[in-house]
């Protein structure tokens, strides 16, 4: 992986070449190496490049590559960086060097006599050895990530050892288009953006409607199963109590205040976890109580910037299959049996496999609780792991604010490895809320606190499945699950037949009760008309009704991969079977 690395890095730089020599007047930002390939952020000036140039540019890269250019290490002195800078009003590269801590070592590399770039690397020895790549598209991005910033063009690549692995990966990415969940969502009806809504506030129609109520009844099921208690709170709440969970400090951006009469100063709610602390505080509690669990689907809103949302993926109101669970030590163990055995079962039913990441916090100071707390929460969960013989791997940075996590990564059809199901061990928010049970010994004792959610954001989790699935969704959750498309309308008797069956069948379905969800298409369209809009969106099962059909006592069943002929009297049997 490492050399995989090096590769891309230096075609980050072989791609700088190529700009200069195309367009001398640009000055560069910076060229990482990122996942699956590279980029490097520039700035044109007044020369506007689109999309349409990138042909242009990778073929002056393959000029530079088939040189066979050497890529060399020199270390110089901060004033010789900056003299280097200055000297060709590189002023990206002179902020980049002044914001270097003195006596930390600065680099150059040379490729070849064509470019020099100020760069830590590393890199590889020379340009015969970057397998194959492929510039694949142009974006705007503000310098350092400040939109107050600078606005760069930063031009992106994909590369890979060998030609094959790039070509696989070009097939995935343009399945991966296909798939897109944005697209899919409109061919499908259902969900829409409105500018007078705001970005990032997703409107679901009737059927988007239909399949968030089914995710939703889906992930609650486990949970109830397991005794967890529904509650309600409301979608603002004073300021004060993000103050105390310690949400205000970290993400204060993202509690945006709204002024009342009374003077109060509330916030829209971004997490419901200090609420259900607040649920906890309104009776005096027992260890005979332990352990409560509070459950609730609610809405979280988060202020992200435009740049970042995406479709589903990344949106401001977030809709979490959020669970709390206040539990003495001795029940933690049982607690998180419970929620990975549903997460594993979850997610075996919706044919996506699982690995785990425990997601452990860095040295950065963005947490709240002692060390010891974090020390014994991770220790916590890492013998979790080991006691449920799980695979895992460890993410430092990735923990929550307050507790380490287990993760469970989920992988799509694609290949795809996606953050969905989190269960989180917290023993600090409780402490900072003064939360207490009676022991058995008569002590006052802080309960630990377990947050979970197995779907997570109701949201991304729909563009995932949406996107896994192609949006040929099961049979349980589609919203439609069956669409009667008649020849003609001497047929109409024999459908209503059909429907009075159909109106009694219960899915064959993970949920308890799950009733097929049918349309009549009627209309005086030709057949084939009606069957390709029915296949336009993706309708499990598509029964066509004709009068050789009235006369047979049979139904012509139209599924995705085949087509059949059903009896009147086995098609109830039939459909539960899908």
């Amino acid at each position: 992986m490492e050399n995989v690395e090096k590769m891309r890095h230096t075609l980050s730089h072989v791609l700088a070449a190529a700009v200069q020599e195309l367009y001398p007047t640009t000055t560069f930002g910076i060229g990482p190496a990122i996942e699956n390939g590279f980029y490097y952020d520039i700035d044109f000036g007044d020369t506007k490049i689109s999309d349409t140039d990138l042909p242009k540019i990778e073929k002056k890269m393959r000029g530079i590559i088939a040189r066979k250019l050497p890529m060399t290490k020199r270390v110089v002195s901060k004033d010789e960086a900056l003299n280097w800078a200055h000297e060709r009003n590189q002023t990206y590269k002179i902020e980049l060097i002044e914001d270097l801590p003195d006596g930390e070592e600065i680099s150059f590399y040379d490729l070849g006599d064509v470019f020099t770039d100020l760069c830590k690397g590393p890199h590889a020895e020379d340009t015969s050895e970057l397998g194959a790549f492929k510039l694949t598209r142009i974006a705007g991005a503000y310098w350092r990530g400040d939109e107050k910033r600078e606005m760069l063009t930063r031009i992106y690549g994909v590369a890979f050892p060998t030609e094959e692995e790039l070509q696989d990966y070009l097939k995935k990415q343009e399945e991966a288009k296909a798939r897109d969940h944005r697209k899919l969502g409109k061919e499908l009806d259902l969900f829409c953006f409105s500018d007078l809504v705001g970005s990032g506030l997703p409107l679901f129609t009737p059927r988007g409607t239909i399949l968030r109520d089914l995710l939703n009844d889906f992930t609650q099921g486990y949970r109830l199963k397991n005794g967890y208690k529904k509650v309600c709170i409301p979608h603002i709440a004073n300021v004060d109590l993000y103050k105390t969970s310690g949400h205000y400090e970290k993400f204060p951006e993202m509690l945006q205040l709204v002024s009342q009469e009374s003077g109060d100063n509330l916030a829209i709610k971004p997490v419901s976890c200090p609420h259900h602390s607040q649920i906890f505080a309104s009776s005096p509690r027992s260890y005979k109580d332990l352990p409560i669990k509070y459950l609730e689907t609610t809405m979280v809103y988060r202020d992200e910037r435009k740049g970042e949302l995406g479709g589903l993926s990344r949106v401001r109101a977030i809709t979490q299959d959020d669970s709390h669970v206040f539990c003495t030590e001795d029940q933690i163990g049982d607690i998180f049996g419970e929620l990975i055995a549903a997460a594993k079962d979850l997610y075996q039913k919706i044919d996506m496999k699982l690995r785990l990441r425990l997601s452990f916090r860095d040295d950065g100071d963005g947490y709240i609780g002692t060390p010891e707390m974090w020390e014994k929460a991770q220790n916590a969960i890492k013998e979790m792991a080991d006691k449920f013989e799980m695979d895992y791997f460890i993410g430092e940075g990735e923990a929550a604010m307050y507790g380490p996590k287990m993760d469970f990564m989920a992988v799509d059809a694609l290949g795809r490895e996606w953050q969905l199901a989190t269960v989180q061990l917290d023993y600090a928010m409780p402490a900072r809320f003064h939360l207490e049970y009676t022991d058995v010994d008569g002590a006052k004792k802080t309960p630990i606190m377990v947050h979970c959610a197995l779907i997570g954001s109701i949201e991304r989790f729909m563009s995932v499945y949406l996107e896994h699935t192609a949006g040929w969704l099961p049979m349980w959750c589609a919203p439609e699950n069956v669409r009667i498309l008649t020849v003609n309308d001497q047929v109409a008797d024999y459908v209503k037949e059909i429907t009075d069956i159909l109106n009694g069948v219960e899915l064959n379905s993970p949920l308890s009760h799950n009733k097929i969800r049918y349309t009549v298409d009627d209309s005086a369209d030709s057949l084939g008309k009606k069957i390709r809009r029915a296949t336009s969106m993706k309708i499990p099962a598509v029964l066509i009704v004709g009068p050789k059909d009235v006369e047979e006592k049979v139904v012509s069943v139209r599924l995705r991969d085949r087509e059949e002929k059903v009896a009147l009297s086995n098609l109830a049997e039939f459909l539960c079977q899908l």
